[in-house]
């Protein structure tokens, strides 16, 4: 009950202009998403009870991209991915495209915030 009036006022704040809506939302799934699938502004966390494996999402810079992060801890690299009551994600370290669009950024509370590199090729590429 209280995660639902929660969730209602974070809504009411966005209807009304008090809060931003963010720009990706959470949703879990058991399997991978196709490619033609994937709506902008969702991360689709892929996995079942007790364990993660991706994160799958299109490119905030370039929606035609779909990015496909590791969340698998024992892999290399990896990330993490939480997600607060209001179903908003957060990744952990940023999300750098080594190619195409070169958007570098992090998802922090379900916004996107642009690194000062993004759209440039990464130095370590």
């Amino acid at each position: 009950m209280i995660r639902w009036l929660k969730r209602t006022a974070h809504e009411f704040a966005i209807w009304t202009g008090i809060a931003r809506a963010p720009d990706f939302r959470a949703s879990f799934v058991e399997s991978n998403p196709l490619g033609e699938s994937v709506p902008p502004g969702i991360v689709y966390i892929v996995g079942g009870p007790g364990y993660q494996k991706w994160a799958v999402f299109r490119c905030p810079g370039h929606e035609s991209e779909i990015i496909h992060l590791s969340l698998m801890q024992k892999r290399s690299p990896h990330w993490s991915v939480r997600v607060d009551h209001f179903g908003r994600p957060t990744i952990q370290p940023s999300v750098r495209q080594t190619a195409g669009s070169f958007a570098h950024f992090w998802i922090r509370g379900g916004m996107v915030e642009w690194c000062a590199d993004s759209g440039r090729p990464s130095s370590f590429t």
